[in-house]
């Protein structure tokens, strides 16, 4: 946790990935985050996909991190009213709950405002939370598919759905990964402006609608295209281009070389002392991609197949050139400037000891980033209750009746 969140108090309802993610955002920064589940089920994803022991998921142990888990019936009167304590001493409220299903828990925007007037409520989901679809549950690649990244489709001979033939796999930004992005990013605006104003907010977070909000580098000229300048530059990405391409290095790795811009394809030419190369770019242009030039690029493989990944990299720090390591997702503990970043850690866990995980994004000097594990199902529900001022006997009583 870096702390930046500290004091602030998150409730979080729901199941499955939206939800966990955002409240593992807002706990990767230090909210004390308080994870709210049926004593029956709970969350299950902690059993979806790949799991290290039963209870103990990949899903579970990454995105409910640096959380507490209590486990409460809300259809109870007497669990409906240990939310409302903790709803009383909480800033933000998050939920993945879709529809009207939090209007029946009586957790809705307006009864949880009644609880805490200044309230930031985000209430973060597939579809989001208006418009015709606003029912419907959401699995990821729906999110991702409403937003714009379906691939190319067809029926095909066998009378099946199958690719388009010759049609790229779209870039995929999944919905569970960039929602929850936008909606973390949503709380910590509406906290900052409940600091100036004392106002609280509600916050409806669709996922599609993420997805199709990091498509803006293609949305203009898509949703415009009569208005495209023909005479323009055309872009082009490493399928085609020769500047802006993959090369293989001499000890077998590889490296994504951008010398698009004129200066960084002169500090190119110099460093490797080809001098013969400079006229070859495009002054004209503010960048040239090399497009559809075979014969420079394998002129640069050659190049790039003298000096390896390292080297390489030593030569783009002291010659300012755009280019960095192409490493698959295996080699990311070994490269040296992800090492120096922290991102990747140990987590030690009470149940699977050392864990390789993932860091945290966000740097802030002199506060190293530490994982508290993914709690057990409702391992804090007696803390959390007696914070509340639930006494040995009264959750006895509650645990008893099913309440906890």
């Amino acid at each position: 946790m870096t702390g930046l969140l500290e004091g602030v108090r998150v409730v979080e309802t729901g199941v499955l990935m939206t939800v966990d993610n955002l409240g593992r955002l807002l706990g990767d920064e230090g909210a004390d985050v308080v994870k709210v589940e049926t004593p029956q089920l709970g969350d299950y994803l902690r059993d979806i996909m790949i799991r290290f022991a039963p209870g103990w998921s990949a899903f579970h142990l990454m995105l409910n991190r640096n959380k507490r888990s209590v486990t409460v019936d809300a259809r109870t009167t007497e669990g409906h009213e240990i939310l409302e304590r903790l709803v009383e001493r909480a800033d933000v409220f998050i939920t993945g709950n879709v529809g009207t299903t939090n209007e029946k828990l009586g957790l809705d925007y307006a009864s949880v405002r009644r609880m805490r007037p200044d309230i930031v409520y985000c209430q973060a989901t597939g579809y989001g939370a208006t418009g015709p679809y606003a029912e419907i549950p959401t699995h990821g690649q729906m999110m991702d598919d409403l937003g714009g990244s379906a691939p190319a489709l067809q029926l095909g001979p066998r009378g099946l759905v199958e690719g388009v033939p010759g049609t790229a796999e779209p870039e995929r930004r999944s919905g569970v990964v960039v929602g929850p992005m936008y909606a973390a990013f949503g709380v910590a605006a509406a906290l900052a402006r409940r600091g100036r104003t004392g106002e609280g907010a509600y916050l409806d977070v669709s996922c599609a609608d993420a997805v199709l909000a990091c498509k803006w580098l293609d949305a203009l000229p898509t949703l415009n295209p009569e208005l495209v300048d023909p005479t323009g530059p055309t872009p082009s990405g490493p399928a085609a281009s020769a500047k802006y391409q993959h090369y293989a290095t001499a000890d077998g790795k590889f490296l994504l070389f951008c010398g698009i811009e004129p200066k960084f394809w002169d500090h190119f030419c110099r460093a490797v002392d080809r001098l013969d190369l400079l006229d070859v770019h495009r002054r004209d242009l503010v960048v040239d991609f090399g497009a559809g030039d075979d014969a420079l690029r394998a002129e640069l493989q050659s190049i790039f197949s003298t000096r390896s990944l390292a080297e390489w990299m030593q030569v783009a720090i002291e010659h300012d050139i755009a280019m960095g390591p192409a490493l698959r997702f295996d080699e990311i503990d070994t490269d040296p400037h992800l090492q120096a970043r922290g991102m990747v850690v140990t987590e030690t866990h009470p149940v699977l000891g050392e864990l390789a995980t993932l860091g945290n994004p966000v740097v802030v000097p002199g506060a190293p980033f530490e994982v508290r594990s993914a709690p057990a199902h409702g391992e804090h529900t007696d803390a959390v209750l007696a914070e509340l001022g639930y006494g040995d006997e009264a959750r006895a009583h509650l645990r008893a009746d099913g309440v906890i």
